[in-house]
């Protein structure tokens, strides 16, 4: 009894503990109109950031490459508590489609992904 109650629960909590996992996005961007992006989109994207407790870790035009080739004139990470948070309370929420538009306009190019935090493997 007491094995299979251990089970239970740790069949509950692992799901849980992912979603409790950070999560960041990555971003290299071209911006071409510097007055769209900045007065538009970051003026709109912050406050939405800002309400799912995600951190704004990069946000530089200054990277230095070590390797290959960097696209963009732009790099962005941001910390998100976990991946439904980046996905559904920003990436899909109404309010950032909205404000995804001006981003699309004032930019040629850009890469977005969500990466998951590295988890280091049991020794």
């Amino acid at each position: 009894m007491k094995s299979l109650l251990l089970a239970a629960v740790s069949a509950l909590a692992l799901p849980m503990m992912a979603m409790a996992d950070p999560v960041y996005m990555i971003a290299q961007i071209q911006i071409e109109d510097q007055e769209t992006f900045f007065n538009e989109y970051s003026a709109g994207v912050f406050p939405i950031l800002m309400e799912t407790g995600a951190k704004v870790l990069v946000a530089s035009p200054t990277v230095n490459t070590l390797e290959g080739e960097w696209a963009g004139n732009w790099t962005v990470v941001i910390e998100f508590p976990n991946e439904e948070v980046a996905l559904d309370q920003w990436y899909n929420s109404d309010a950032y489609v909205e404000v995804r538009k001006s981003r699309l306009a004032a930019t040629s190019f850009g890469n977005m992904v969500i990466a998951p935090a590295f988890v280091p493997p049991r020794q």
